[in-house]
């Protein structure tokens, strides 16, 4: 398999499992908009969806501009005009390991010690907080494994 059939593949895979993770959080975000305005029975309720870190209103707008910015990357992934970077990969693993070690902490503190704690107790959004780190994981996994085998291809062309 060359470097662009690789590259292509992965970007693929990659789109894929990015894009089930996009629908995972979209989920959460239409699923508590619902509880907000017509609250329905058989799911948890809206205050069980909201951690209170932030007003709900900056919440529901952050969360749509990270939608859009996550499906822009798996259409782009899609389309295979990401352009790879080591050093992207790089830092997006960095950031995305903290930030999922992060909940996974709070996430054991908040159904250990800390489950009154407003924020610490709040599991469904943490759960889904694991989802968005899951998600910028896989993309910076993807950034790092496309340059290897772009830099590998240029070492080829060359030789």
């Amino acid at each position: 398999m060359s470097a662009d059939q690789f590259t292509r593949s992965l970007a693929r895979r990659n789109a894929l499992a990015l894009l089930i993770l996009t629908v995972i959080f979209a989920f959460r975000v239409v699923t508590q908009l619902i509880q907000a305005w017509h609250p329905i029975r058989f799911l948890p309720p809206f205050e069980v969806w909201h951690s209170g870190a932030l007003p709900y209103s900056w919440l529901v707008g952050t969360q749509v501009v990270i939608m859009a910015m996550c499906l822009l990357i798996v259409w782009k992934l899609f389309n295979n005009t990401v352009i790879p970077s080591l050093r992207k990969g790089r830092l997006l693993l960095v950031f995305g390991s903290i930030y999922f070690g992060g909940m996974c902490i709070r996430l054991f503190l908040g159904t250990t010690v800390a489950s009154e704690h407003e924020w610490f107790g709040a599991t469904l959004p943490t759960v889904f907080h694991l989802v968005l780190g899951s998600f910028v994981i896989l993309y910076g996994r993807f950034h790092s494994l496309a340059s290897q085998a772009f830099l590998e291809k240029q070492r080829d062309a060359s030789a």
